[in-house]
């Protein structure tokens, strides 16, 4: 049954909507272990654009949907103070059930200053439930049609966003109310599908759910910055851009004087010679690199077709062949440095800038919570891409009575891949204290040039050994290949191969685990990614890989075996690494949580990669950098028993680290 909660007008119960009190709402509801919940929101200023209606500094909550399959109630929040559900929505023992959740836990944290203790949310289930690689939706829209058949009419959540005081329309209390019945009942479907054959989920499940309330608390707090630093890297960067730019058009008036490069102004104002090449175009800068016969090939990743490109992993492979003038060599690392230079004036220019939040000043970057590993990425905007120099990590920045701590685990693909593969020679590295991994790899690579040398001495003496060593300890642990190496080096195919040949006879063991890997999880059908969490990555293809072993087709199954053995040995790297920093994560909050002290002096603001990022007030720097240590240590024993896994963490004012 529907029932409405409003000081306005009540609809009808011809309607098939009853009114109610909160106090009868409160009353059914304190006893049910599991609750749907939902919220609308509507804009609160009317004046910051797109985010007003879904950030919840800049929204604010008009309806709140709150009940089981039984009974749903719908709460008018404009004129209802629902200050008497608090102790409902901090009842750990209560599962409130949403699709993506995460919107409903940064509302009722800003508005209510309440956390949820456990939620289930059937988006990131859906993700769980379907980790194959295969591109689809996981709106709520979605769900309802796959799971229940029936679709519904989105277009009613707009309404609230301008809605105003005018009271809820019948169409909007049902359209909220579904909102609650039908995540519900694609929770039951979803617990039959994940209990079926081969899934194993809950470990993975449980892991995801408990980062979810982490994740979200993250996205609420957001990261300090500091919009004034940022504004002056940009016009730095724009001078140096415009002197690039000057210097390439002299270069080419200098030395290349053909006229399809240059214009000449024959006019009694200006006689000057230019160079007519725009360096932001692709195109252009290809049609000069032809004309200089050195422009490289490489495959589209739109079209799947190899063509003339003018990218800057291509372009910087010319400076390895070894075979072109010095002149040439001044022009490509001009053009790549202007390269560079552009796209800080471009994705890390002033645009960026539209992603700092109008209320607190702070960036709020959304995280996807499951990539097919288990690993999480970020947009608007996405940490990951940010450039990694000081003039951009400085405008992240705390004022003077907070400081950033920063801790990333060290080596962790490779610490984790000794643990998995326990290789003798590589459990020998760590025994005996480590050091430099890949001038070590150099000397296994290359035991009769570089075996008698200490590590210094190779990473001094034989920097080019060491770089190829690099490249190739960091392909395996992204499932690369000869031919990954030698595209990330600018070498032969050939060599590339040889390198990667070589590479696994130096490392036997990994050899052997790498093929136990491969062999299991064609075997099976899936990945297991890790152990620990059981996460799975289904192959999408599997079926039609023994199709094509069945009938001789050699070519096509040598194909998508190839295709499935990357995927198994980066995954298991990759997964296990993300898992381990989520897991970090979820211990830091829960710590947090423990203590009111602790959590209203220590937030937790931000994640790249295997690096976590807290802001801790004045006086709690030393505490947050001890604990953030601990237990990202603490997360990495699940996954590193052999060889422990570091996590050393450093104050500062400003991200950097």
């Amino acid at each position: 049954m529907k029932y409405l909660i409003t000081n306005q007008t009540s609809i009808g119960e011809q309607e098939g909507i009853q009114s109610a009190t909160l106090d009868e709402c409160i009353t059914y509801v304190q006893d049910r272990l599991e609750l749907g919940l939902d919220i609308e929101t509507t804009r609160k200023y009317n004046k910051y654009l797109d985010i007003e209606g879904l950030d919840p500094y800049t929204s604010k909550i008009v309806m709140l949907q709150i009940g089981d399959l039984d009974k749903q109630f719908v709460i008018d929040t404009r004129n209802v103070n629902i200050s008497k559900l608090v102790p409902i929505f901090k009842n750990k023992d209560i599962t409130f059930i949403g699709h993506n959740i995460t919107f409903e836990y940064k509302h009722i944290l800003h508005n209510y200053n309440v956390r949820l203790a456990k939620v289930y949310d059937t988006m990131i289930m859906e993700q769980i439930l379907n980790n194959d690689g295969v591109q689809r939706s996981y709106a709520l829209n979605e769900l309802n049609q796959t799971y229940l058949g029936i679709r519904v009419e989105k277009d009613i959540r707009l309404g609230f966003l301008t809605i105003g005081d005018r009271a809820f329309t019948t169409k909007e209390v049902i359209y909220g109310a579904e909102d609650i019945i039908n995540p519900i009942k694609i929770k039951k479907y979803q617990e039959i599908e994940a209990n079926k054959n081969r899934k194993d989920l809950y470990n993975v499940f449980n892991l995801e759910m408990r980062f979810l309330l982490a994740k979200a608390e993250m996205e609420y707090n957001g990261v300090p910055f500091k919009t004034e630093i940022w504004e002056a890297t940009y016009k730095d960067n724009k001078k140096l851009l415009e002197e690039k730019l000057i210097t390439l058009d002299n270069l080419i008036i200098n030395n290349w004087p053909a006229p399809e490069f240059i214009t000449q102004q024959l006019d009694m104002f200006d006689t000057a010679i230019k160079c007519s090449i725009q360096w932001t175009s692709s195109k252009q800068v290809i049609e000069f690199l032809n004309y200089l016969g050195i422009c490289p090939r490489a495959k589209s990743a739109a079209t799947g077709k190899v063509r003339d490109t003018a990218e800057a992993k291509e372009v910087r492979s010319i400076l390895l062949t070894g075979d072109i003038t010095v002149l040439v060599k001044e022009f490509i690392n001009c053009y790549l440095s202007m390269k560079e230079i552009s796209q800080r004036c471009t994705t890390f220019g002033l645009k960026f800038l539209n992603h700092v939040n109008p209320i607190t000043g702070r960036i709020h970057s959304s995280y996807k919570q499951i990539l097919v590993t288990g690993r999480i990425s970020s947009s608007r905007p996405n940490n990951q891409n940010i450039p990694a120099q000081h003039q951009f990590r400085s405008a992240f920045s705390t004022g003077n009575d907070s400081f950033l701590v920063n801790a990333d685990y060290s080596g962790q693909e490779s610490i984790i891949l000794v643990n998995n593969s326990l290789d003798k020679d590589l459990l020998e590295f760590y025994d005996n204290g480590g050091g430099d991994l890949h001038s070590y790899t150099a000397q296994k690579i290359w035991p009769d040039l570089l075996g008698h040398l200490s590590l210094s001495d190779v990473k001094s003496l034989h920097k080019d050994k060491r770089q190829i060593a690099k490249s190739a300890n960091f392909a395996l642990a992204y499932g690369g290949n000869g031919f990954t190496i030698a595209s990330n080096l600018g070498i032969s195919a050939e060599e590339g191969d040889r390198v990667y040949e070589d590479y696994f006879k130096a490392f036997p063991g990994l050899k052997s685990y790498f093929e136990g890997v491969v062999k299991q999880s064609l075997k099976q059908g899936y990945i297991l990614i890790d152990p620990i969490t059981r996460r799975k990555f289904f192959f999408p293809y599997i079926n039609e890989y023994y199709s094509y072993l069945e009938k001789g087709n050699k070519r096509k199954a040598d194909a998508l075996e190839g295709k499935m053995s990357r995927a198994a040995m980066n995954y298991c790297i990759q997964g296990a690494a993300g898992s381990m920093t989520k897991y970090a994560i979820i211990l830091i909050y829960d710590w947090l949580l423990e203590n009111e002290e602790y959590l209203q002096n220590i937030r937790i603001v931000l994640t790249v990669h295997d690096e976590v990022i807290l802001e801790a007030n004045y006086g709690y720097e030393e505490l947050a950098k001890d604990k953030l240590s601990y237990f990202m240590e603490e997360a990495g024993k699940l996954w590193c028993k052999r060889v422990p896994i570091k996590a050393d963490a450093v104050i500062s004012r400003i991200w950097e680290h």
